[in-house]
C-alpha cells in the first residue's frame, strides 16, 4: 500500500513538471549517472536505495520554495547542481548539443533568457529531484509505463513502443530530464 501511494506520488511529481521532449541521441547521461547526495559522490544504479525524501531534503516544498513561498536551494542542491554541470562541461558530446542548441534555437533561447534566475534556478532544481526520482519510479518498469499512460504522460505515438520495451522509457525520462536541466542551465547562463 505503501509502495502505490509512493510510486502515486512520483507520477504526479513528473506529470506536473516533466513535458513531453523529443530527443534524439543520448548526451552526457548513462545508464547510472553519478549524482551527489549528501555532500560525497555516488553512482546512482539500480541497488541505491533511494527514498522520496532524497529528492529534496532542503526545507523546501520540492518546487525550490520554502513556507514563505520565496526561492530557496539548500547547499547540498546547489552542490548536485554544479557537479552535474561541472561533468557536462567535460562531456564533448554535451557541449556539441550546447552549441548546436545554441546555433539552431538562438531566438527561443532569447526568449527564455526573460525568466527571473528564480525561476531558472527553481526549473533546474526541479529537474535534479525528478533525475533522482527515476530510479524509484522505474523499479518496475511495466507498471511505470501503465501509470505514466495513464496520467497522459506518454505521447500516443509512442505507447506500443514503450509497452514493448519499457526501459526505452527509463531512458528517455533520463534524456528529457538531462536536457530540460542542461537547457536551463545554459539559459542561466551557467553553462558557457
Amino acid at each position: 500500500m505503501i509502495a502505490s501511494s509512493i510510486l502515486s506520488t512520483l507520477l504526479l511529481l513528473m506529470a506536473l513538471s516533466i513535458r513531453p521532449v523529443s530527443v534524439l541521441a543520448q548526451f552526457g547521461i548513462k545508464r547510472g549517472p553519478t549524482v551527489p547526495r549528501n555532500g560525497d559522490e555516488i553512482a546512482m544504479t539500480r541497488g541505491d536505495e533511494l527514498s522520496p525524501n532524497d529528492a529534496d531534503d532542503g526545507g523546501n516544498d520540492g518546487r525550490g520554495l520554502n513556507e514563505e513561498g520565496r526561492g530557496y536551494l539548500s547547499e547540498k542542491d546547489a552542490a548536485d547542481m554544479s557537479a552535474i554541470i561541472e561533468e557536462a562541461t567535460r562531456d564533448l558530446e554535451t557541449m556539441a548539443m550546447i552549441t548546436r542548441m545554441r546555433k539552431e534555437n538562438s531566438e527561443t533561447l532569447s526568449e527564455l533568457r526573460k525568466l527571473s534566475t528564480t525561476e531558472i534556478l527553481g526549473g533546474m532544481k526541479q529537474a535534479l529531484d525528478n533525475m533522482k526520482l527515476v530510479e524509484i519510479l522505474f523499479e518496475d518498469k511495466e507498471r511505470a509505463v501503465r501509470e505514466m499512460e495513464r496520467e497522459g504522460m506518454i505521447d500516443k505515438a509512442h505507447i506500443q513502443k514503450y509497452k514493448k520495451d519499457p526501459s526505452l522509457l527509463e531512458m528517455d525520462t533520463r534524456r528529457g530530464l538531462y536536457f530540460q536541466f542542461i537547457s536551463l542551465a545554459v539559459v542561466g547562463g551557467f553553462i558557457e
